[in-house]
Parts: C-alpha cells; sequence; structure tokens
C-alpha cells in the first residue's frame, strides 16, 4: 500500500514538473536576431483607397475575457506573448490587430493597418502603404508578421488562415512578395 501511495506521488510530481516546463517553454518563442537594425521602409505605389468587405467571422466567441497576443522585444527579437482583457468578452479582428500594432509600438515597431476583417475563415491584414513592416531585414519583417498572424490564428477558433494585404493589393516588399490571396499563416 505505502509503495503504490509512493509511486502515485512521483507520478504526480512528474507530470507537474512536465507541465511546468511545457508552459515555461510556450512563453519563449525565438526568432533569428537581425543583422542590422531596421531602416526606412521602401516606397511602395498602391491605390489611395483600400476596398471594403463586409466582415462574415468578426469577433471572439464568449466567454473568452482575456487573450494573449505577441509582440516583440526590440533587445533582443524574441517573441514574447502579452496577456490582454477585453471589456465585453467580445473583440473585432481590426480591434484585435489594433492591440497587436500598440504592442509592437511600445517597442518601438511601427506598423500601421488600415483594416482587418474576415472573409469566410480567412483573415485579410492591410497594412497601410506608409506603415508596411517591411525593412532592411527579412528576419525582422518576418518576425512583426508572425506576431500578427500567430495572435490572430490563436484566438479565433474558425479562422484557417491569414492573408497580409498593402492598401487591398498584394503584399509586395523588399523581403517579400504574396499574392492577393496567398496565405502567410495556416492553421
Amino acid at each position: 500500500m505505502k509503495k503504490i501511495i509512493f509511486l502515485s506521488a512521483i507520478g504526480i510530481l512528474l507530470v507537474v514538473c512536465l507541465a511546468g516546463c511545457l508552459i515555461e517553454n510556450e512563453k519563449k518563442i525565438v526568432t533569428p536576431t537581425p543583422t542590422f537594425a531596421p531602416t526606412d521602409y521602401p516606397p511602395i505605389e498602391t491605390p489611395t483607397t483600400a476596398p471594403t468587405v463586409s466582415p462574415t467571422i468578426s469577433e471572439i466567441p464568449e466567454p473568452k475575457n482575456d487573450i494573449i497576443i505577441y509582440s516583440l522585444n526590440s533587445e533582443n527579437f524574441e517573441k514574447v506573448a502579452i496577456p490582454v482583457m477585453i471589456d465585453t468578452g467580445k473583440i473585432t479582428l481590426y480591434d484585435l490587430v489594433k492591440k497587436i500594432s500598440v504592442a509592437l509600438e511600445d517597442e518601438s515597431f511601427s506598423v500601421k493597418v488600415s483594416n482587418a476583417r474576415f472573409e469566410k475563415t480567412t483573415a485579410i491584414v492591410d497594412f497601410a502603404a506608409d506603415g508596411t513592416p517591411g525593412a532592411g531585414s527579412p528576419n525582422y519583417e518576418a518576425s512583426i508578421l508572425d506576431c500578427i498572424a500567430q495572435s490572430i490564428i490563436e484566438n479565433y477558433e474558425s479562422c484557417t488562415a491569414v492573408v497580409f494585404r498593402i492598401d487591398g493589393k498584394e503584399y509586395v516588399s523588399s523581403n517579400f512578395s504574396f499574392g492577393i490571396d496567398e496565405a502567410y499563416m495556416i492553421k
């Protein structure tokens, strides 16, 4: 009997330790450090207005009152998870992306989003031409895009893909080029 109790206690202790390690590892998602500091954004020719589409899915379902968004640490470019409380239990996709933009700004990363909406189960994020994450380093740009895409995928259960655009057109920067409907991240 003592042997069974002892083995059960050791088993529970191992499960708790492993769970703690997994939670700690989820908080530390490391991305490569760029080899140089970001520079000015490259000029991109785009139209002055972006098309608007009515969202079909626009909110995180109830009863979720807190969410996790991702930002970057400006000192080492590591991705960091940030818990965010929301008042109403729901948040639109545009509001979620704006919260990510503010978190990135707090770390001196400038991103301007002109629109964010769902088309069926695909999240469409439109950057303003003068506020794309495009910079001299592909790692820098990819890290910002990863933060936004991962935040969306993890907070919307029905979201299957994230597409990035610039003012309603395909996403083209000095580092990346994605077709107008090409998914950056797929669930």
